[in-house]
């Protein structure tokens, strides 16, 4: 007989008990969901939680102009860079009458880790976009909601707006650079206007060269720019060093954390008017119980198909005898019983990836990786199918037709 007419008498064996599927595929379901979002939780401890987790963040009290840069933190800069793996500056300059301001991310002193930048920078993170994405490449932006810029032309007032697919264009002689809106920020940018002093209503962030290329050749600034008067320092994001596997053995990442604050706590006085940002950390509790859930829910899942798997043996013990009587070998007993198991697993699992990537993307707000996919395989599909797979073809390959028949 062909495996697939075989799996789909399974698959009738398994659903001809609707209930009893029906509460099966709503624990595999919750154990799935559970799984893939703990999971999702944890792997964006790199990304999208970057800065709650691994950074501590400087933010001037006052506005400080990054040729003072230097001197302010050159010192707490060789004090903590052993314990970072990134130490990055948030600059911007004001153009078009203070209408404007034009924001970069930037490494300093080429302590660079290229997969931190979309992430360190909180308001233009991609989770952080109301439309569109994070910047890929040159001359790509990402504006604020409600971008406006007034002008006067031929005596009338004028009024730009700007969003998602259109472009700023910038003139610089017979040159034009031509920056491509590619998303629009929901995120409040007061922060920024505090570290400014200022309000400005509207904000471009915009990768280095570009932000370069704006300054020096539209603005005129002198180059470099990290050491421009014209230039604001509007934030400083130290992020430590520390995997999330040395988490679990030493606590590796805590302590460089903990040690970075208390070195700019000693040197408080010095770093003025640059102090700690006051943001929601990731504590080690908290850390820990998102892992603890993730366990859990693999452990559900394994003693959910356990279970599952010796039910389906007990309560299909007659349909397999008779099978068994009436000539099936044992190749075909096995499909039969792991069919039954698995369609109900499928199924569930399915399900569950399809709830808990609208749950994560929609309402928790956290990336999409493959990882957290991978993960959810292996422990919720594959580990559970080849337990079941074990069970269920030693299990009915031991009952005795003529004892099967007495018992039932």
């Amino acid at each position: 007989m062909p495996t697939t007419r075989i799996l789909r008498i399974g698959y009738n064996l398994a659903f001809r008990a609707k209930s009893r599927a029906l509460i099966f595929i709503i624990l595999f379901i919750l154990a799935t969901v559970t799984t893939f979002l703990q999971s999702s939780r944890i792997y964006s401890f790199q990304t999208n939680d970057l800065t709650r987790l691994k950074s501590v963040i400087l933010e001037p009290s006052s506005p400080i102009t990054a040729d003072k840069l230097e001197s302010k933190i050159g010192g707490l800069y060789e004090s903590v860079r052993d314990k970072l793996s990134g130490f990055y500056v948030l600059y911007g300059f004001k153009m078009l009458d203070d209408q404007l301001l034009v924001l970069t991310i930037r490494d300093y002193r080429n302590l660079y880790n290229p997969s931190d930048y979309p992430w360190v920078v909180s308001e233009f993170k991609p989770t952080s976009l109301a439309a569109g994405r994070y910047i890929q490449g040159d001359y790509e932006g990402i504006v604020n909601t409600g971008f406006t810029l007034n002008f006067s032309a031929f005596g009338y007032p004028v009024t730009v707006r700007l969003s998602m697919g259109d472009s700023l264009v910038f003139v610089s002689g017979y040159r034009e650079i031509r920056v491509n809106i590619v998303g629009v920020s929901s995120s409040d940018m007061s922060a920024i206007q505090n570290a400014l002093g200022e309000k400005i209503g509207s904000f471009l962030f915009v990768d280095w060269r570009t932000f370069e290329d704006i300054a020096v050749n539209v603005m005129q600034l002198h180059s470099p720019l990290e050491g421009s008067p014209d230039v604001f320092v509007l934030r400083i994001i130290m992020v430590v060093k520390g995997s999330i596997i040395s988490t679990l053995t030493s606590g590796e990442l805590f302590n460089n954390r903990m040690y970075v604050k208390s070195e700019v706590s000693k040197k408080a006085s010095s770093i003025s008017p640059f102090q700690l940002a006051q943001i929601e950390e990731i504590n080690y509790g908290e850390f820990q119980s998102s892992l603890f859930t993730f366990i859990v829910s693999i452990l559900f899942q394994l003693i959910v198909a356990g279970i599952y798997a010796v039910l389906i043996v007990r309560f299909h013990r007659k349909d397999i005898a008779t099978l068994r009587a009436i000539g099936w070998d044992t190749k075909s007993i096995r499909i039969l019983s792991f069919g039954s198991f698995v369609s109900t697993l499928i199924i569930a699992s399915i399900i569950g990836l399809i709830i808990g990537s609208l749950y994560i993307f929609i309402i928790a707000r956290i990336p999409l990786e493959l990882v957290p996919f991978i993960i959810v395989i292996i422990s919720n599909i594959i580990i559970p199918i080849l337990v079941g797979f074990k069970y269920t073809s030693s299990a009915t390959l031991s009952i005795p037709p003529s004892e099967a028949f007495r018992r039932e």
